[in-house]
Parts: structure tokens; sequence; C-alpha cells
């Protein structure tokens, strides 16, 4: 699944205090800052809501999966009634396919589910920074209005400077997309071993299954008595 950006991080952490005092334009660098905060708030409410949904979809497939490993369990022991024992052994190939779906399942809504706390947290310490911004802007602009005396101290271009700055400061958010398929290794041996280990359980299940079932021949002379 989803990491928070380095660029959210040093919005979060960045000195605005000390930023003002460096600043040759406060007011306009702390609108800025709180700009910049405001979007990121968008972009991860954006993202909650779209991992929201993805979770959501993979409860309803695991739902789904889960009623159909009891089916194909079902299937599989009415098949060995009927001494049908082939059609026993891929009912359980499928139920053992739709565990391993299952499992996936689980660890993506795992994820969504880190994925959500991260972003729920990040977006709290976001509207923290943008208070702390907002109160602060006010309080500059006041303090601009009341001593506009007409001092024209400090050039264009050192503003622009310091503005720049700030703007590396305020990047915008982005998702660091993560890799979600988790790397599998195709290694002829230990896909071997694997289909081993599934069909001695499998038979091993038969073994169980026709050990409790009586078989057909006897159930037809058991009719004629």
């Amino acid at each position: 699944m989803f990491r928070i950006a380095i660029q959210i991080k040093e919005l979060i952490s960045s000195n605005v205090t000390s930023a003002i005092e460096s600043a040759s334009n406060p007011a306009k660098m702390l609108t800025l800052l709180q700009r910049e905060i405001e979007e990121s708030i968008i972009t991860l409410t954006g993202e909650h809501t779209r991992v929201t949904q993805t979770k959501r979809r993979l409860e309803a497939s695991l739902t789904q999966h889960e009623l159909r490993e009891a089916d194909w369990s079902d299937k599989a022991k009415t098949a060995m009634d009927h001494g049908r024992e082939d059609l026993a052994r891929q009912a359980l190939l499928a139920r053992e396919d739709c565990r391993q779906t299952m499992v996936r399942l689980k660890d993506e809504i795992a994820a969504a589910d880190a994925n959500l706390a991260e972003i729920d947290a990040a977006v709290r310490e976001l509207e923290v920074k943008r208070d702390e911004t907002r109160a602060q802007a006010k309080a500059q602009m006041a303090a601009d209005e009341a001593a506009r005396t007409g001092s024209g101290g400090g050039s264009a271009s050192r503003a622009e400077a310091h503005l720049n700055r700030i703007n590396t400061l305020g990047q915008r958010a982005h998702f660091a997309a993560e890799d979600e398929a988790p790397l599998r290794t195709n290694a002829s041996v230990e896909r071997e071993i694997e289909e081993m280990r599934r069909a001695s359980a499998i038979e091993a299940e038969l073994a169980a299954l026709k050990a409790g079932t009586p078989a057909p021949a006897k159930k037809a002379a058991a009719k004629k008595r």
C-alpha cells in the first residue's frame, strides 16, 4: 500500500517563528505557507476517501471468498459421497486457491487500515500547524498595518529569494506509491515443493472423507437388503 511524503513532514515540523524572523515580508510568507498547508489537507482528505473505498471493496471480496471456501468443502464431501474422488480432489484444490486469496485480501485490508491511520495523524498535525500559521498571519498583518510609515527597506530580489525558500519548505503533498505487489519467487523447486505440500494435504483429507463414507457398492447392497 501508501506513506506520507517528506514534503508533508517538513510542513508539520517547520518552525514558523524562525521563518518569520528571517523573512523580508513575513505576512506574505505566512499567507503562502497557510495556503500550502490547506492544499496538503485537501490532498490528504481525497486520499483518505480513495483508500476507504478500496478497503470496502477488499472487505466485500473477502466475504465472498469466505462463502466460497465453505462451499468448496461441501462440494468435496458431496463428490466423495457419490464415489467421485476426482471431483472431490478438484474441489479441495479450488478451496486451497480460495484460502490463498483470502490471506492476500486480509493483508491488503490491514495495509489500508495502516494508511488510513497515517493519513488521519498527518491531517491532525497539519490542522494544528494551519491554525498556528493563520493566527500568526493575522497578528503580523495587524503589526504591519500599525507600522506602515513608508520605510522602503529591502530590495525586491531579496524578498523573492525569501519567498522561494519558503515555497521550497511548503511543497505540496503527494504520496509515494509503494509497490503493492509483493515479490514472489517463481523458482521451480519452490513451486514443486508447494504443489507436493498441497497434494499431501488434499490426499489426507480425501482419505478422511473415504473413511467416513461407505463405498458405492456397499450402499447398493444395503439397498437390496
